[in-house]
């Protein structure tokens, strides 16, 4: 009787065990399929942030809106964006294909087709940047901007030098600039100057709406 029971308690004790194995199998599996659609989910995002940037980078120079020194900046940061953007095309599960001729539109110069190859692009790869462009000016949300700025951005953004190639604008006066979503864009992809001062945007969605609302009423 013993032994029968012993045996039972050992079946069941092994049957335990193998639901538990199951369940954290099952967890794991979850978590990295969790952890793969958010990877992808960013891939998507980057992708669709930089191809609003990169066209907003052609829209200043087909517009001749920046000196010689920066406009050199603004075709060495779509070279380098062109250089990386195959990369961003396969992980977001794009065509790199598209690249050589959008490479070759900007080695002519030709700054008005590669904003209109560039705007094409983006319609296949839309971006989902809304929250933060439209955030509303609640005075929460000021406070949150103010300190954010204070602390990350008002070091060089508020009295930038401007004659440099790359220069951090004032970001009161280039948020009047261009379209809500395209600012939105640079808030997300962060600082793209030179090796001194390029730097991963740190913040969540919410500090960075906090950040387009602050500058949407003129940073008071």
């Amino acid at each position: 009787m013993d032994d029968a029971q012993g045996r039972l308690d050992g079946a069941e004790g092994q049957a335990a065990v193998t639901v538990l194995a199951r369940l954290v199998l099952a967890f794991a599996v979850t978590a990295s399929f969790a952890g793969g659609a958010a990877a992808r989910d960013e891939h998507h995002r980057r992708l669709a942030a930089e191809l609003l940037v990169m066209a907003g980078d052609a829209r200043r120079l087909a517009a001749d809106e920046a000196t010689p020194t920066q406009r050199d900046g603004l075709r060495a940061r779509l070279a380098g964006a062109l250089s990386s953007l195959p990369l961003l095309l396969r992980r977001a599960g794009g065509d790199p294909a598209v690249v050589p001729t959008l490479r070759a539109v900007a080695a002519r110069g030709d700054w008005r087709a590669l904003r209109a190859a560039l705007d094409e692009l983006q319609r296949a790869h839309p971006h989902d940047l809304d929250a933060i462009a439209s955030a509303t000016a609640t005075p929460d949300r000021l406070r949150l901007g103010r300190a954010i700025h204070a602390e990350a951005c008002a070091g060089c953004h508020d009295a930038p030098a401007v004659e440099t190639r790359l220069p951090a604008h004032e970001l009161r006066a280039q948020i009047g600039s261009m379209p809500r979503a395209e600012f939105a864009a640079r808030l997300y992809l962060g600082v793209r100057g030179d090796r001194s001062t390029a730097y991963r945007n740190p913040f969540s969605d919410l500090e960075l709406g906090a950040l387009v609302a602050l500058y949407a009423t003129g940073g008071r």
